[in-house]
C-alpha cells in the first residue's frame, strides 16, 4: 500500500485576516492502492491554528496534521505529523520546525534534520494550501510557495498559476470554480487544483497526474462553515 503524502493533504483552509472561517468537510481520495473518505477540520487551537484531515476503511486508518501560527498572514510553521495504521505501511513521521536554532527536524520513516535560513519560513504540505487561498484571495494570478520536502528536508519552490475556469458539481450545488496549476522544475508531475472562489477559494477538487500513478482528491460535503 503505497501514499502520496503531499497530495492527500491537498486542501483548503480558512483565517483571519481575510474572514477566512474555520470549517469541517468530507472528502473523497482516489488512486490505483486506495479509495478512503475522510475528514478536514480547520480550527484555532488555544494561539495556534490546526489543519487537519482523519480517514479510515476496512484497511486503513490515517491522519494528518498542521499546527501552525499566523499573524498579518505570515504564516510560521510549528509542527506537522502524519500518522498511517495499519503499521506494516510504515508511514509514521512527525517534524518539528525550531526558529530558535533554526532547524527542522523528523523523526519516523523518513528521519533527517537540516538547518534553514533565518529569513526563510518554509510551508509543510497542509499549511501550504493555506498559502494558496491567501495569495487568491490578495488576487494573485502567480505565485510560488517554498515547501519543506518531507523525504529529505529539502526546501523547493513550487509554482502555480491560474491557467482556467470550470463548473463543478457538489451533490446538487453548482460552483464556479478557477483551476490552478503547480509545477515542480525537477518533477514530471502536474497538479490541477479546483477551488471555488464563492467559499473563500475553498479547494472542491484535485487531480495530480505523475509518471507513477493519477490521484484524485474531491470535496463530497461540507459539514460546518463559520
Amino acid at each position: 500500500m503505497k501514499f502520496n503524502t503531499c497530495f492527500l493533504l491537498l486542501l483548503c483552509s480558512q483565517l483571519a485576516s481575510l474572514e477566512i472561517k474555520e470549517y469541517e468537510a468530507r472528502y473523497s481520495y482516489e488512486s490505483d492502492e486506495i479509495s478512503i473518505n475522510g475528514v478536514r477540520k480547520f480550527e484555532k487551537v488555544d494561539d495556534n491554528f490546526v489543519l487537519s484531515f482523519k480517514a479510515r476503511n476496512m484497511i486503513a486508518k490515517m491522519t494528518f496534521a498542521s499546527t501552525f501560527s499566523m499573524i498579518n498572514e505570515n504564516i510560521t510553521t510549528k509542527n506537522y505529523l502524519i500518522q498511517v495504521r495499519p503499521k506494516f505501511v510504515n508511514r509514521d513521521q512527525e517534524v518539528n520546525f525550531n526558529y530558535d536554532n533554526l532547524s527542522i527536524k523528523s523523526d519516523g520513516r523518513d528521519s533527517w534534520k537540516s538547518y534553514i535560513d533565518k529569513d526563510l519560513k518554509p510551508m509543510d504540505p497542509l499549511n501550504a494550501q493555506i498559502q494558496i487561498r491567501l495569495n487568491l484571495l490578495n488576487n494573485m494570478k502567480e505565485f510560488s510557495i517554498k515547501l519543506v520536502e518531507i523525504k529529505n528536508g529539502a526546501v523547493e519552490d513550487n509554482f502555480y498559476k491560474i491557467v482556467g475556469e470550470e463548473i463543478c458539481n457538489i451533490g446538487s450545488k453548482e460552483y464556479e470554480c478557477i483551476i490552478l496549476k503547480r509545477q515542480r522544475k525537477k518533477e514530471s508531475r502536474e497538479t490541477l487544483y479546483y477551488l471555488a472562489p464563492e467559499l473563500g477559494y475553498m479547494f472542491l477538487k484535485i487531480i495530480d497526474t505523475g509518471p507513477e500513478r493519477t490521484q484524485k482528491l474531491e470535496l463530497l460535503e461540507i459539514l460546518s462553515l463559520g
